[in-house]
């Protein structure tokens, strides 16, 4: 089984210091049924949900929330057995009033300024996308020309209200949570582009406005910005969107951003766990190039402090396997021997490529890969100057030798560890077979762990670069 680099991201959810007098929040809803449960919890990550606490309704369809200590601050959400809302939590005690019929529209605070002043811009907000709503649907029925142009004036009166109502929200409640989270899940907004001194516009601009400014409106040091249902969003659309797919660009992107991070404890966490976490289950090939360096800089090197003694040294202890097999390292030599007991070492090996192949007789997924691994080397053994040393990690033989010859494979560098001093997964990082590594020449790592059906595709593109077509 593969060791993860990442922790679970529930790991993270350590609260801070807790206040001694604890939560109590009370929520009635008219309409929901007697002893009918709630769930409350806040955002946090892809799961978007972090259960804190859970309660039964009475007759009167009350929920009482009450516990011994404080809830982490954020964004919460009600689950009910249909249908859901959201609320702030910033104070910790509280009571909401709202109806089955619609939970938003007719929601009431009391003793809570930051959830009043969240429900007036979610009342407003709401009113105006079910307008806008209805006018849409009116307008995909439309054929008129002036309907169809009165219909999109009207949505466009309607976004400007919006924009209006949220410029005045902005300015009234300037220390609000709710002010903060518009702010923070808003895009940054592109000035015109200038000109160069040729006179022609900076068409990259846009794009470094855009990627320079995507974060600036949150703020690092509020540990709350972790549970909210946007920041994890963010992340996705930054890494997906505005870094460059190669682990050089990602890895300076990453280091910039998480060092920004570093003001806020959670925040820190939370970004540095995301990006590990992202990477390490990237389908993209070469990217634990990414993984390695945030291990090394950050666990590795004593920053991430809140894990553990152990944590900490079963993360680094794969790291120094992986390290060493990154795409453009050199890959460690192998002193295996073939059916009749002569040693073929991979550096013996003298062909342009090398197909480092570790798999197993009686494995699976070996036996559907090795037929497919053929297929490629017979049709291009040709054309491509290669060899395939497939090593087994069997250690007993007879399965081994019946394959070989019954599928005849002959023609691979068949060999295995007759001398029992190879760890094939210390030393190539072989959890589970089949692997596939793609050597040079030099035996410098080309490809790793691809399919034997991306061959094809692969060394028609490398063979392209030298001016070969395959």
């Amino acid at each position: 089984m593969k060791l993860k680099y990442a922790l679970l991201l529930l790991i993270l959810c350590a609260t801070g210091a807790q206040a001694k007098d604890g939560h109590d929040i009370r929520i009635r809803i008219k309409g929901f049924p007697k002893d009918s449960t709630a769930r409350i919890g806040y955002y946090y990550g892809k799961n978007r949900y972090n259960a804190q606490d859970t309660a039964k309704a009475d007759s009167k369809g009350e929920l009482v929330f009450k516990g011994k200590k404080n809830l982490p601050e954020g964004v919460y959400i009600c689950l009910l057995p249909k249908g859901y809302f959201e609320f702030l939590v910033t104070e910790q005690s509280f009571s909401m009033e709202t109806d089955t019929a619609d939970l938003e529209m007719h929601m009431k605070v009391k003793g809570s300024k930051e959830n009043t002043e969240f429900y007036e811009f979610r009342r407003f907000t709401n009113v105006a996308g079910r307008k806008a709503d209805s006018l849409n649907k009116i307008l995909k029925k439309r054929k008129n020309a002036d309907s169809v142009k009165n219909l999109k004036a009207q949505m466009r009166e309607i976004d400007k209200n919006v924009d209006s109502f949220r410029k005045y929200f902005l300015a009234k409640y300037p220390t609000s949570f709710a002010v903060h989270l518009l702010k923070a899940a808003r895009e940054p907004e592109v000035p015109e582009t200038p000109l160069l001194k040729s006179g022609q516009k900076d068409s990259t601009f846009p794009y470094r406005y855009y990627k320079r400014h995507f974060f600036e409106n949150i703020d690092f040091h509020d540990d709350r910005i972790v549970r909210t249902p946007f920041y994890d969003t963010k992340l996705e659309s930054y890494f997906k969107n505005l870094v460059p797919p190669s682990p050089d660009s990602i890895i300076n992107d990453a280091d910039s951003l998480i060092e920004r991070t570093k003001v806020g404890t959670e925040a820190f966490k939370y970004t540095l766990s995301w990006v590990l976490n992202h990477y390490e289950e990237s389908q993209y090939m070469g990217m634990d190039a990414v993984t390695s360096h945030l291990v090394e800089r950050y666990y590795c090197a004593g920053q991430a402090t809140w894990i553990t003694a152990v944590q900490k040294y079963n993360m680094c202890k794969r790291d120094s396997i992986v390290s060493h097999l990154l795409i453009g390292k050199i890959a460690p030599d192998l002193y295996l021997t073939d059916s009749a007991g002569k040693l073929i070492t991979l550096y013996s090996v003298k062909k342009k490529y090398t197909i480092l192949f570790f798999w197993d007789a009686t494995c699976g997924h070996c036996q559907k890969a090795m037929p497919v691994l053929h297929d490629f080397y017979e049709k291009y053994k040709d054309k491509v100057d290669m060899a395939v040393y497939a090593a087994t990690n069997e250690r007993k033989t007879a399965d081994w030798k019946k394959y070989i010859q019954e599928k005849k494979i002959g023609d691979f560098i068949n060999v295995w560890d007759s001398y029992t001093v190879t760890d094939f997964n210390k030393m190539y990082d072989v959890y589970s077979t089949p692997v596939l590594y793609i050597l040079d020449a030099n035996k410098k790592i080309l490809a790793k762990r691809l399919d034997p059906s991306q061959l094809e595709d692969f060394f028609d593109h490398i063979e392209k670069k030298d001016g070969k077509k395959l």
